[in-house]
């Protein structure tokens, strides 16, 4: 776990990236897409594509003052907003990951955050709907030697045992969820991780409108807002099945990264930026 002093729960910070404790996983990740690459398999990029390369595919939503990450091996399809997000999660699992540690990764297959768990040494089970992602999530773990399987799953109906997992994680995913649907998938991580199991999130913060799977559109509706740090807890902590780790308020440091995509700027035209929660499993019993 990183210092205490140091807020878990907060919004995205560009800086995050360049502290001395982030180095060895910012490598780790220059390392692993090379040696992806160079083994002729692919992860998805920011929007959840497999082409490769991925021209263009993106660039408006990325804001007018976007900067390189230095030394970024495929910039156009890993920005470095990916970045941050498995350094930023990774980070708070400090000691919690590695071989024999059985993690679920919801709704990311074939993720670049999906495949650094799997070569953590992590055993790894990623969910999907997207079944041209499952099948190449499946290739890439036999062709890398990884412990890692995917499936076609629910994520609010998940098929594992209880207490299955260590730990679970969702990475710029529960934006894309009904409320409603957030809860369900809660009662499930909460039903199938073990005791003391935490859960590491990554969200689209301060998004006017975000696209939901429910209506199949970029969605300003208040339930499915998070768009300040009041909200984020209410959403996220409306089941009571889980506490955050670390500060109790979410963190929100001013900063805007990301311009709505185009089709969407017109009506909901306000920057946003990501957040990143961990929570801890709560006892009930």
């Amino acid at each position: 776990m990183s210092d205490p002093a140091t807020p878990v729960n907060k919004s995205m910070d560009r800086n995050d990236l360049f502290a001395p404790e982030a180095r060895p996983t910012v490598q780790a990740i220059h390392q692993l897409i090379r040696d992806m690459y160079a083994n002729d398999v692919t992860m998805t990029s920011w929007y959840g594509s497999l082409d490769k390369p991925n021209t263009g595919v993106g660039m408006d939503n990325r804001g007018p003052d976007y900067q390189k990450l230095p030394d970024a091996v495929d910039d156009e399809r890993i920005p470095w907003f990916l970045y941050w997000e498995i350094e930023w999660i990774v980070r708070q699992f400090k000691g919690k990951l590695g071989k024999g540690v059985r993690v679920l990764d919801a709704g990311g297959t074939s993720s670049l955050f999906s495949f650094y768990l799997a070569s953590l040494g992590c055993e790894v089970h990623s969910i999907d709907i997207n079944p041209t992602l499952i099948k190449n999530s499946n290739k890439v773990a036999e062709k890398m030697g990884w412990s890692l399987h995917a499936y076609a799953m629910d994520i609010s109906r998940l098929e594992f045992n209880e207490g299955f997992f260590d730990h679970a994680f969702s990475i710029c995913v529960f934006e894309h969820l009904d409320f409603y649907l957030k809860q369900r998938a809660f009662v499930e991580f909460h039903r199938t991780l073990k005791p003391e199991g935490q859960v590491g999130i990554t969200f689209d913060y301060d998004n006017p409108a975000p696209y939901v799977f429910d209506c199949m559109a970029f969605d300003d509706r208040y339930r499915n807002q998070l768009n300040n740090p009041k909200r984020v807890k209410e959403v996220f902590l409306a089941n009571g099945l889980f506490d955050l780790v670390g500060n109790q308020e979410f963190i929100d440091n001013g900063l805007r990264y990301l311009s709505p995509p185009v089709e969407a700027h017109v009506k909901h035209p306000r920057d946003y930026s990501f957040g990143a929660l961990v929570m801890k499993r709560r006892e009930l019993w």
